[in-house]
């Protein structure tokens, strides 16, 4: 590799990884984070690297690769689990996704090949979001990424230590969220060594060594857990979270198979406009783009066809994505393909996003000039879900960040128009790179962090730790969607469930519930009200209030 080859890896990487990583500091918000931080903490505070019961009581529902890795950085950093210890694991490995694709791209199809599909993966709205996202998932793409690169190596003639990287990355990812990953890994290459008849091959990979290995390493904890909590485990994260998953269950809502249809898409653009061609491209193409292709179809096939669906489900079939678009563009560029009717409706689009650009640093430029009535402008739109004003206020204190990524947008969508326009597909790539970097900055570093910090119950947590003791009894009259409060209150908080309209007898102590039903009970004898916690702007959490049983 020369010396341009690796800064151009690096700074491909270190632009994933500052977008990825913009909101790393904001307010844990979701259940799904905070329950993940538990998990990690309780392995720092009480030494239970096996499977801990966070808060005291609760299995967690996935292995722990991802909560290793956050333990093993607030142990290093001496600063605990906290939002960046918890969510920095997320941003290293999507900088490593990127340096892979990076070089199987280049391995593969050459330089421009493998800069192309790592800046499209780099620039990935779902990828992003998820790269800085304190959750299991970029932990398990990362795994099932290397362990396919690792196949197509090893079907193009790789070495004999090819299967054993192999192996490493299938029980990695059976570390990071059980047999799902190895699952995904062993049907996209059975489909195609049966299809490119090389079914023989394959199976040759299945070695005592690489076997070895997985067994080693995925059923050695396996085991472990199965010794340490029994049949509570087995219940949890065999059945539950994999047999209810695959078969169904009336926890789940109801979902289209089509389901994916338009977070596929909307998630991957401005990109996935080329889908077409670039698929087309793809199946006419040599085995590792014609592989890319089929694992990017049995990701979307299996998550479409099971109950449970997530957006995040179609994480690990991005960097595949990267690949079928990042061959295509190289494969234009190097071809110079004049400007079509289709280019000239892009370099229309590239034209209006620069337009919005230009719209982004003038309002900027307003804000700081304070021309906008935002709390007018507040008033007006008033929801219980949302502080629009908050936003205003926020790009107000950013306005030069507005006006500085406005412009950045804008020019970048201009060189970008005038590249397509003249057939320059490398430029124009760059260019369109760059108008989408602008636009995630802006997004992730204060609209991001504004959305948490109005939906967040960190403010009245910390209020509740600061005003009790620790040997002071606190309890939970609520559901367990309250983990973001267990979380950021900082100690283990008994869960009692919610108790309706009337007060339950329970004994002396603090309590916190919703605050609709605390008003319900029309200050009840021998109960007292403490703290009330500021509006959540949510359409899913409720306000909550600290109220003491006498």
């Amino acid at each position: 590799m020369t010396r341009r080859t690796a800064l151009t890896a690096l700074a491909v990487v270190a632009l994933a990884v500052a977008l990825g990583g913009r909101p790393i500091g904001s307010d844990i918000y979701e259940g799904g984070e905070a329950r993940e931080g538990l998990v990690a903490r309780e392995m720092v505070e009480t030494g239970d690297w096996i499977l801990p019961l966070w808060n005291g009581t609760v299995v967690p529902s996935k292995p722990p690769l991802f909560h290793w890795l956050v333990a093993a950085g607030a142990r290093l950093t001496g600063a605990g689990v906290t939002a960046r210890t918890l969510r920095a694991p997320s941003v290293v490995l999507g900088g490593g996704v990127v340096l892979l694709v990076f070089l199987a791209g280049r391995r593969w199809g050459g330089e421009d090949v493998g800069f192309l599909a790592a800046l499209v993966l780099a620039t990935t709205p779902q990828f992003l979001r998820e790269a800085g996202d304190g959750r299991v998932d970029m932990t398990l793409c990362t795994a099932i990424t290397g362990a396919q690169l690792a196949f197509v190596h090893a079907m193009r003639g790789g070495g004999p230590a090819t299967s054993v990287v192999l192996a490493l990355c299938l029980a990695l990812a059976m570390l990071a969220k059980g047999p799902v990953g190895p699952g995904l890994v062993g049907l996209t290459a059975l489909l195609f060594a049966i299809g490119s008849r090389r079914l023989g091959a394959a199976l040759r990979l299945v070695r005592p060594l690489p076997v070895l290995v997985f067994v080693a390493i995925a059923g050695g904890w396996y085991a472990l857990a199965y010794l340490h909590r029994g049949s509570a485990f087995v219940a949890k994260q065999i059945l539950s979270e994999n047999g209810e998953a695959l078969l169904g269950s009336d926890r789940f809502p109801y979902r289209s198979p089509l389901f994916y249809v338009v977070p596929l898409l909307a998630g991957g653009l401005p990109w996935t406009l080329a889908l077409p061609w670039a698929v087309r491209g793809a199946w006419r193409g040599d085995l590792a783009r014609r592989y890319c292709l089929l694992w990017t179809a049995v990701v979307f096939a299996f998550f479409s066809l099971a109950p449970l669906k997530r957006g995040a489900y179609m994480l690990p079939l991005r960097p595949a994505l990267a690949l079928v678009i990042g061959w295509w563009l190289a494969e234009v560029a190097r071809e110079a393909r004049p400007a079509g009717g289709l280019v000239r409706v892009a370099s229309g689009l590239a034209l209006g996003a620069a337009a919005l650009g230009i719209g982004v640093a003038a309002l900027g430029a307003a804000l700081g000039a304070g021309l906008v009535p935002i709390e007018r402008i507040g008033a007006m739109t008033a929801r219980p879900d949302a502080d629009v004003a908050g936003y205003f206020r926020a790009a107000g204190d950013a306005w030069i960040q507005l006006v500085a990524l406005g412009v950045g947008g804008a020019i970048a969508a201009v060189i970008a128009a005038r590249a397509l326009g003249r057939g320059r597909w490398r430029t124009a790539s760059i260019g369109i790179a760059g108008a989408v970097a602008c636009t995630t900055f802006l997004i992730h570093g204060v609209f991001v962090p504004t959305r948490a910090a109005q939906k967040s119950v960190r403010p009245f947590a910390e209020a509740v730790r600061a005003r009790l003791r620790p040997e002071d009894p606190l309890a939970l009259l609520t559901n367990d969607e309250e983990i973001p409060f267990i979380f950021h209150v900082g100690r283990r908080v008994p869960v009692l469930g919610a108790r309706g309209r009337r007060p339950p007898d329970v004994p002396p102590g603090y309590y916190v519930l919703e605050q609709e039903h605390w008003d319900a009970w029309n200050d009840p004898p021998a109960w007292s009200e403490v703290l009330e916690s500021p509006h959540l702007f949510s359409s899913h959490r409720h306000d909550l209030v600290l109220v003491l049983k006498r």
